[in-house]
């Protein structure tokens, strides 16, 4: 359940793909990137080299998530005709991508991507990742739907395209990390987190009720845990302390409530856990740059008496 709420709140920003092609036997090098990369091999067969690495092989439908600022090569042996005829198939020009290729017969082809995706725009999802992560493809998989759907769409943009682009990256990773974790050999930080069951439990906490007035022994002791190896476990899968974490589940639970609510902005930061609506508009300035108000959709529909509109984020 937990993974599903985390889930609920990814956000993602994809870049451009690019169309990769090596032929077989030339090594095609590839630069490091600021983010995670997205390799999806369109077609053929080929070896995955990184640093003094183990080879990755690769096969048709294999996805390949790379850490950031890893520089790596491809070298290509898959048939031929299957991979000129994924090359006709992914025209860059027809997709308006950008081609890097290496010159020969047979191969590999990939559509690779830099992807930015975080946990409601606090956590890198894949921050700290050492490993590369690899999904080969299953028969009948809907993972390769959706990203057949994906380069389609970039083939043929229109009005929202970026954000379906970027909802369909969301789905892809939600496949990819199902099958992950499914593997038993999670090393995403903030998912390995939670085969921690005592870290579980607090994060279920702050994900359900962020607004409950919480301190740190309360989280402890709600992970069964003492205040000080808490806080370390903590820390160490997510990269700032649980009150930061929380401090910003928070401000983007605010957020939504200001987008989709007509409430007024003092009742919304004290649903949220804020004792003042000076604390609360400062901390929300400083980390939005804009103050509550001038965040806020002059179309936000008025909330229920209640002050339901919604599933928030």
């Amino acid at each position: 359940m937990t993974l599903e709420k985390l889930l609920d709140g990814l956000m993602v920003d994809v870049e451009p793909f690019v169309i990769c092609r090596s032929a077989a036997g030339p090594k095609l090098k590839l630069p490091a990137l600021q983010f995670a990369s997205l390799h999806y091999v369109v077609a053929g067969r080929g070896t995955l080299l990184i640093d003094a690495r183990a080879p990755i092989a690769l096969d048709t439908g294999s996805v390949v998530i790379l850490p950031a600022g890893l520089a790596h090569e491809l070298v290509g042996d898959g048939d031929e005709d299957a991979v000129l005829a994924a090359a006709r198939r992914c025209q860059p020009a027809a997709l308006g991508m950008d081609e890097i290729s290496s010159d020969g017969d047979g191969g590999i082809v990939l559509a690779c991507s830099a992807i930015n995706a975080t946990y409601q725009r606090t956590r890198g999802l894949f921050d700290y990742l050492d490993e590369p992560i690899v999904s080969p493809m299953r028969a009948g998989d809907p993972l390769a739907g959706t990203l057949d759907s994906m380069l389609a769409e970039m083939a043929d943009p229109g009005p929202g395209s970026a954000s379906l682009v970027a909802l369909l990256m969301k789905q892809c990773l939600i496949h990819v990390l199902r099958t992950y974790c499914d593997s038993g050999h999670c090393r995403v930080p903030w998912l390995g987190a939670l085969e921690d069951a005592r870290l579980a439990l607090a994060l279920e906490c702050m994900l359900d009720e962020p607004g409950r007035r919480y301190t740190l022994e309360l989280l402890a002791a709600t992970a069964g845990m003492s205040r000080s190896a808490f806080a370390q476990h903590f820390r160490d899968a997510f990269g700032r302390s649980a009150m930061d974490f929380l401090k910003e589940l928070r401000l983007q639970r605010a957020a939504h409530l200001l987008r989709t609510t007509r409430r007024p902005v003092k009742s919304i930061a004290e649903q949220v856990g804020f004792d003042s609506r000076s604390h609360f508009s400062r901390s929300f300035s400083d980390y939005f740059g804009s103050a509550p108000a001038e965040f806020r959709s002059p179309r936000a529909p008025a909330a229920d008496r209640n002050g339901r509109t919604g599933k928030p984020l």
